[in-house]
Formats: C-alpha cells, structure tokens, sequence
C-alpha cells in the first residue's frame, strides 16, 4: 500500500580484501574508507566495526593535546590531508592499525567520514573526546530507532534539527509541524556526561531536503494532523476520519473532492472506505521507479460498489476544469443508475473518495510525464 514515494536508505556496502578494501563512504564527495592497495604501511590491520556501525565494539579516539599539530596522512604518507589540532571537539574513529617503521600508526575517520587517514598512534588516546557532542552508539531497529511514521510531540515547542557535530542549527522543526518524519537511524550522543538518543531525519523544505539530528523525546509516533499548507496528503497520513476530513475541508487542492462530496450528501466520508477507494478502485499517475501497489484487504466492509469509470474519467481528463468534471462525473453515475435521488437514499453507506486534483510536484518533474500528480478515486460500501 502506498504511503508516499519510495526512499532509498543507502548503508555501507562493504568488501574485505588482505590490504585492500573497497566501501561506499556516507557521503558521495567523502574520502574512501578504503586502504589502498599501495600503502606504505605495513601490518596492516583492518577494523571493520565502525564501517559497519557496531558501536559496542568501535575504537574511539580524540587528542591527547590540541595545542599542538598533529598531522593526518594519506595512504602513502606523502601528503598532509588535515591538521587535527584545527578539530580539538572531534572523536576519531578508528579503521585501521599498521606500521611505518618502528612507529604505529592508526587509521581514523570522523562520524561523517570526511576526513580519514593516518595519524602516529603516540598522539592519540583512547575514549570519547570529552568536548562537545559524541556519536557512542548507532541504531537501525524498527520501530524505536528507525523507520515511522513519526512528528513533533509539541508544535509550539522549538525542536532543533542539528548538524552531526550538534554545533549548527539546520532548522527548527516547529516550522515544519505539517510533516511525517521518518527515522533513517538513531544515535546516542554524550555530553557533559549525559547521555541522549537523537534521530536523523529528512524535512522537505522550499529549498530542498534538509537532513539532521533532532532529540528523539522531541518526537511522537505516528502521523501529524496538522496539514496546513500542504499540497496533498497520502491516504495513510490520516489519523481519524476526523482528521481527513479537515484536511478536504482547508486545502485549496481539494475543491473537486469537496464537489462530488455534495453529490452523495447522505452518505458520509469514512477514512477506511477512501483507503480501499484509493489503492483498490483508482486512476492514477504511474511514477518511475513504482510499481503497481498491492490492493489492501477490504475487512470491515461489505456491498462495495466501485465507480471504476467515474475514476478512469476524471483521470483521462485530470486538465479539465472542475465544472467540466463534475458534469461528467453526474454524467456517469446517472448511466450506472445512481441518480441524485437514488444517492439521497444511500444512507447506510460510507462514501470512500481520494483525489490527487493533477497538481505540480517538483520533485516529480522527472519521474512523470509533466511533473504532476493525478489520483482519483471513488466509491461506496456499507461498514459490516
């Protein structure tokens, strides 16, 4: 069942080899994990905990003294990469052991995997930097640490969505209250000796997708009901039937919707009945990459009538405008036999209807045809 566009979380996809190792780094324009294969050093040992995110395990290490430069070195120690004295907050992280000469060496990278490389093992000690905030643990388990939906407990209360290093403020949350968030994974940050689960999530702003962390006892399970200023909500963004129909009510997007409501004036809108309307008995935009959605159960319901035609109608003319529609749509319904009096005596019926009114989504510009999104459904049951 849909629920919103398919998301792709991206892990470290990792391969060993005895000097060399290949892994996709977390960020695109990062460093490689990876040893070279040419490397100076020897005795090479590769540390594969914190590449994949075994934080009861991973070698943590930050400056024994940071008013001294402390270089960080390439793969064949020809090149300075970093003066670590310019990072006296950070934690390094550590990725690798080996030797140049009589000297050891340690391979180390930040959270973020910016900044790797080799440092003389003498100017580090081990444990979490005591400055600043700590990355100590990491994540993925659903329904706790990953996955939603989830929103802001409290939307007057400001809910910060920080940077890795917890130094920079990405947005406010508050800002963002008609939103569903999903964890991409949780981590356990230390400060001043307190410990504090965090969440990285996504927030879809005017300028683009916004990532960061965001204090998880911030956070609540399930779906926001705030829908203001949204332009359409996915049939599983609804709470209650409640929920959904405020949402018909205030948006701009939903005058079609509202119009073919009046049509059926006896029969009220029911949030499960919109659900099997508008996976089971649609007409809608195919999106790249998506396919076909399962149809979900029907339980609860009996004597569904589907409006097959009214949905393949308004969709094969979603540019028409709503007058053209309606008349169309009355058309119909009188050629299948539900006149105006017959839908005034429908009664002990519940009307499911979703409509996606053909509206312009830019993150959609090449994934359909015209960079909108159509969806229409309609039809009726009786809730057993």
């Amino acid at each position: 069942m849909r629920t919103g566009l398919k998301t792709t979380i991206a892990g470290l996809a990792v391969t060993l080899g005895l000097l060399g190792l290949t892994a996709v780094p977390a960020h695109a324009d990062a460093p490689s994990i990876a040893v070279a294969s040419n490397t100076v050093f020897k005795h090479v040992k590769l540390d594969e905990t914190f590449m994949y995110n075994e934080y009861t395990k991973v070698t943590p290490y930050h400056l024994k003294s940071a008013k001294k430069s402390v270089y960080m070195w390439n793969d064949r120690h020809t090149k300075k990469l970093h003066n670590l004295k310019n990072y006296p907050s950070y934690t390094w992280y550590q990725t690798a052991t080996g030797t140049k000469g009589k000297s050891k060496y340690v391979r180390v990278t930040n959270f973020s995997q910016t900044k790797v490389g080799w440092v003389w093992s003498g100017y580090l000690s081990k444990g979490y930097n005591s400055k600043g905030y700590q990355v100590t643990s990491k994540r993925y388990g659903q329904p706790t640490y990953a996955g939603g939906p989830f929103h802001l407990a409290d939307p007057a209360k400001n809910a910060y969505l920080w940077d890795w290093t917890h130094t920079k403020v990405r947005l406010n949350l508050k800002d963002y209250t008609n939103q569903n968030l999903t964890k991409r994974n949780s981590v356990r940050m230390q400060h001043s000796g307190k410990q504090t689960w965090y969440a990285y999530v996504t927030v879809k702003t005017k300028k683009g997708d916004v990532q960061g962390y965001v204090a998880a006892s911030l956070l609540a399970a399930g779906n926001t009901s705030n829908h203001a200023n949204t332009d359409f909500v996915y049939p599983n963004g609804f709470n209650s039937t409640a929920d959904y129909l405020e949402y018909i009510k205030d948006s701009n997007y939903q005058k079609l919707t509202r119009s073919i409501m009046a049509l059926f004036p006896n029969t009220p809108v029911d949030l499960g009945m919109s659900k099997i309307a508008a996976n089971n008995y649609d007409a809608r935009t195919p999106i790249d990459g998506e396919e076909d959605d399962d149809a979900i159960p029907t339980t609860g319901y009996k004597d569904i009538v589907a409006f097959n035609q009214v949905s393949r109608y308004l969709y094969d003319n979603r540019a028409a405008s709503n007058d053209t529609k309606i008349a169309g749509v009355k058309k119909l319904l009188d050629a299948e036999g539900y006149t105006q009096a017959k839908r005034d005596s429908m009664t002990d019926y519940k009307l499911g209807i979703y409509n996606i009114n053909n509206i312009p989504v830019s993150y959609l510009n090449d994934q359909t045809p015209d960079g909108k999104l159509a969806w229409y459904s309609l039809a009726v049951g009786k809730a057993e």
